[in-house]
């Protein structure tokens, strides 16, 4: 390769890395102002709420929590599902692992490879999305309201079989 050749190719190579490096700069400064903006909002809607609040605004929550008391088990769990999936697709898996171990454990007797797969940390973020996707319409579709009364314990933080409050599933 003669001289002119080389120089050529040493400036095309430094071009595409001072332009990489720009738009690297780029990408940073924009998730910054979006975290910003995030931000933001976020203490307005608090605000308003306080603000309400303290002209004496009855807001509402005894209301919402009797009305969610009285929702079946299944429209529960579809919720809490939607707000996780919307969670793992802003942070990414690891930001509800509870949620995907719940989901894992309820759901391995009748899709074990989805539910591994689901939980496994040596696998690669796309399998557990990948995972996740699938669950998530196989527990609301496939399983029943007891496994939907299951994981919504599960997710609460007791376990209803070992209470024995549901009959166990059969095997």
């Amino acid at each position: 390769m003669d001289a002119m050749s080389e120089d050529l190719a040493r400036a095309t190579i430094e071009a595409r890395i001072a332009d990489a490096q720009a738009r690297r700069q780029g990408r940073q400064l924009e998730q910054e102002r979006r975290a910003e903006r995030r931000r933001r909002l976020r203490l307005a809607v608090t605000r308003w709420w306080q603000r309400r609040a303290a002209r004496g605004y009855d807001l509402g929550s005894l209301a919402l929590a009797a009305a969610a008391a009285d929702r079946p088990s299944s429209v529960q769990l579809g919720h809490v599902l939607d707000e996780a999936a919307h969670r793992i697709a802003e942070w990414g898996t690891g930001s509800e692992l509870r949620v995907l171990e719940a989901i894992a454990d309820v759901a391995a007797p009748t899709a074990p490879a989805a539910a591994a797969a689901l939980v496994d940390r040596d696998g690669s973020e796309a399998s557990r999305l990948r995972a996740f996707g699938l669950l998530h319409t196989h527990v609301l579709e496939a399983l029943g309201p007891r496994d939907h009364a299951r994981l919504l314990d599960l997710l609460a933080g007791k376990d209803a079989e070992a209470d024995g409050t549901l009959p166990c599933r059969a095997a």
